[in-house]
């Protein structure tokens, strides 16, 4: 069985080097590439009163995951000598990312984390923290790369 190695990427402006080191690690492993990024669902996080309509969410939405799918298009066509599948949902990160690499047979999972430390590690937990005590095949984290931490 040939390896599948699952990257889960936000976006962010880590996000590529998390897609380069996970890229790099499939190479090595012979292994095909899976890029996923779950876009988190935002109408948990709202006071009623600010709420919109499912219509305008449903935009809100489909917009972002055609924004984050052209991305991810552009570094799947960038990286041709390598088998990439890309994945984009609507979700909660720390949950889905497991579930999707799980229902993809993932032998690897790549993620990133954004060093964050104190109160904002407290309130707004971490996805790969969560996905490192949870994930039932090996993580490799991609730290952030700062000169300080």
């Amino acid at each position: 069985m040939k390896n599948k190695v699952f990257i889960a990427v936000d976006l962010s402006e880590q996000s590529a080097a998390i897609i380069h080191k996970g890229i790099e690690f499939a190479k090595k492993m012979d292994g095909s590439v899976v890029i996923s990024t779950i876009i988190p669902v935002y109408i948990d996080y709202l006071q009623s009163e600010m709420a919109l309509i499912p219509n305008q969410w449903d935009e809100i939405y489909n917009t972002q995951k055609t924004h984050a799918l052209n991305e991810l298009k552009k570094i799947q066509a960038k990286n041709a000598d390598i088998e990439i599948d890309l994945s984009v949902e609507v979700g909660n990160p720390k949950f889905d990312i497991l579930e999707k690499a799980h229902q993809l047979n993932a032998t690897y999972i790549v993620v990133g984390t954004h060093g964050r430390t104190g109160l904002s590690h407290t309130v707004l937990g971490s996805t790969a923290e969560y996905i490192i005590r949870h994930a039932k095949v090996p993580v490799l984290v991609v730290p952030l790369d700062r000169s300080e931490h």
